[in-house]
């Protein structure tokens, strides 16, 4: 069986420029590539030519394989960025978007089945060649603090040392040029909620309006419900839970109480960003919204995987070290343990949108219809017929057949 991936005479019809003929080392460029391994400890440190220690050179090993792995994220974000930078075309670019989305879950699920490959190492052995790393330390990999602020991890969420540490103290010369130029890019947190926006503006129905009707509905039927399995002993409590429900939906149908969590940085997109993101969740299942859908959970996939990644080397950090110093100076295991707090989730708002999910029930129906038969979804226009349910005083529970029912013409000319 030949290889797949090998030149074949059908490729040279796309050429019309000699090419220069590469072999596999040439091409992967091997010899640079294995050559930059280099260990610096010996097994006599009286003797400088006698042998490194053996487990040094696996350590760095892994630790190169990370790197590679970080510049490919680094490599799959940037073309995610330049994706989102036109709203008018995010739709059409969303196929390869999840794609590549999904390659940086993949990436980061390998990077993460690393640390047990590390783990063959026992602390002793670590302990062998630790001096060696001198004031070397994974806390001062720039593509890692490069993916962070990428991602839209900024100083507002870090417990600890700030960007402006990073800039002045940690890197250097052209460490520390790169870094200032990833900090005045838009991360893509910033490119989302700008997105986000986009589609809520070009929908011409209120959908404030219609989500904050359904959720009227919502608490009154769940108000019935208590109410009708209560005694008056427990009316004081059901009457406690509706307040506490109806406080809870506020934050989100309230834009001066959703300002106030923005304020507090317990909110990191804007309301109106959040709003369509809420929308697509609730509609996820809709032609138009299937694709967004998934690339939300794509993001939140990613935050999923950094976590693990905080954890992994957490407790490897533990293993291998106790609480012990870092060897950058940092207070070790103390300073990681720290980095495991919401705070660090850069798409945390996706993973709370499930706190203001209610039954489709409640919702009005949402219906679309191409233009054309062969119309592409950036030129979709939906045109729907919203049936919207009204609990009467009299329903306990809710069944379609009692149920009083207003239909709303709505043509709101959605385009993506």
């Amino acid at each position: 069986m030949t290889c797949p991936y090998a030149h074949s005479s059908l490729d040279d019809s796309k050429v019309n420029h000699q090419l220069e003929t590469l072999d596999y080392s040439t091409y992967l460029r091997t010899d640079l590539l294995l050559s930059a391994l280099k260990c610096h400890s010996h097994t006599d440190p009286l003797d400088n030519n006698s042998p490194p220690i053996h487990d040094e050179h696996f350590f760095i090993l892994v630790h190169q394989v990370f790197e590679l792995w970080f510049k490919q994220i680094l490599f799959e974000l940037d073309s995610i960025r330049d994706m989102f930078n036109q709203c008018d075309h995010v739709v059409s670019s969303m196929f390869n978007i999840n794609l590549r989305l999904k390659r940086i879950v993949n990436v980061f699920q390998v990077l993460n089945q690393q640390f047990q490959l590390l783990e063959t190492m026992t602390p002793i052995e670590f302990l062998e060649f630790r001096m060696y790393l001198t004031s070397g330390s994974g806390f001062q990999s720039l593509q890692f603090r490069m993916i962070e602020i990428k991602l839209g991890l900024t100083d507002a969420f870090r417990n600890f040392y700030k960007t402006k540490y990073f800039v002045h103290t940690m890197f250097k010369d052209e460490q520390s040029t790169q870094l200032k130029q990833v900090i005045n890019q838009d991360s893509l947190l910033i490119r989302l909620e700008k997105w986000l926006e986009h589609i809520y503006d070009t929908t011409s129905f209120n959908f404030l309006e219609v989500f904050t009707s359904s959720v009227e509905r919502f608490i009154e039927h769940e108000r019935q419900e208590k109410t009708s399995k209560a005694d008056d002993m427990d009316m004081e409590t059901v009457e406690g839970q509706i307040e506490a429900l109806k406080r809870k939906f506020s934050t989100m149908t309230d834009s001066i109480e959703y300002e106030k969590l923005l304020n507090t940085n317990e909110r990191r997109i804007s309301h109106k960003a959040m709003l369509s993101a809420l929308m697509i969740s609730l509609y996820h299942q809709e032609p138009c919204f299937q694709q967004a859908y998934q690339m939300l959970h794509l993001l939140m996939d990613i935050d999923s995987q950094m976590i693990d990644w905080r954890q992994k080397h957490i407790l490897l950090v533990q293993r291998q070290i106790g609480r012990k110093p870092g060897t950058a100076g940092t207070d070790g295991i103390f300073y990681l343990q720290k980095t495991m707090t919401e705070k660090y989730q850069v798409f945390v708002d996706l993973f709370n949108i499930s706190t203001y999910l209610i039954p489709q029930r409640y919702l009005p129906k949402f219906t679309s219809k191409p233009i054309e038969s062969n119309s592409s979804l950036s030129s979709l226009t939906i045109e729907t017929l919203r049936e919207v349910p009204i609990i009467t005083q009299r329903q306990l529970s809710i069944k379609e057949e009692e149920m009083e029912v207003i239909s709303v013409k709505i043509v709101p000319h959605y385009l993506l």
